[in-house]
């Protein structure tokens, strides 16, 4: 009786097939990695956007906060985290704009002045200052990007005007 199996050409096909079809799907593959960086920038983006509109209802409704220390630096409760507000705004630091997004803590000790690296969920936070933001910004950004500092989100306030939220993608 004779045994029955693949030829070496019927291998070699396959082999080949194979290497075709994950030289088109890993590119497209790839892409989809990119395409889901920059909807994460985008998304973070627009959820700062909103918790600072949900902040200045807050303080329109419940009045300025309990003052803090410092000159113009006030503190709102949302939900249940405690916002650090400085002239109407979140303020840069931890413990203010970065406090107003769902699921991030801060740290035990606080973090004014720190421009220590703060991680949550996806993102890692930046203080005003560190230099891991484009423009000094403080911000938050996607350390496993090809490019972390492009592919962030910058929060932009010194105190007056209105804060510039910016959504970096380049480096996604």
């Amino acid at each position: 009786m004779r045994a029955r199996g693949f030829t070496l050409i019927e291998l070699v096909v396959v082999i080949l097939i194979l290497g075709i079809l994950s030289a088109v799907a890993l590119p497209r593959f790839n892409n989809a990695s990119t395409a889901a960086r920059v909807a994460a920038v985008q998304g973070q983006a627009g959820s700062i956007n909103s918790a600072l509109g949900l902040v200045r209802a807050i303080t329109a409704v419940q009045g300025p906060g309990t003052a803090g220390a410092e000159a113009g630096i006030t503190y709102v409760t949302m939900d249940t985290v405690q916002i650090r507000v400085w002239n109407g705004y979140p303020d840069r630091w931890c413990d203010g704009v970065a406090a107003t997004q769902a699921g991030f803590t801060v740290p035990s000790g606080g973090c004014y002045l720190s421009t220590a690296p703060v991680p949550s969920t996806t993102f890692t936070f930046y203080g005003y200052g560190s230099g891991m933001i484009p423009n000094g910004d403080a911000g938050w950004r996607i350390e496993t990007a090809p490019g972390p500092m492009n592919c962030s989100v910058g929060y932009n306030y010194g105190g007056s005007g209105v804060p510039v939220v910016t959504a970096y993608t380049s480096g996604c």
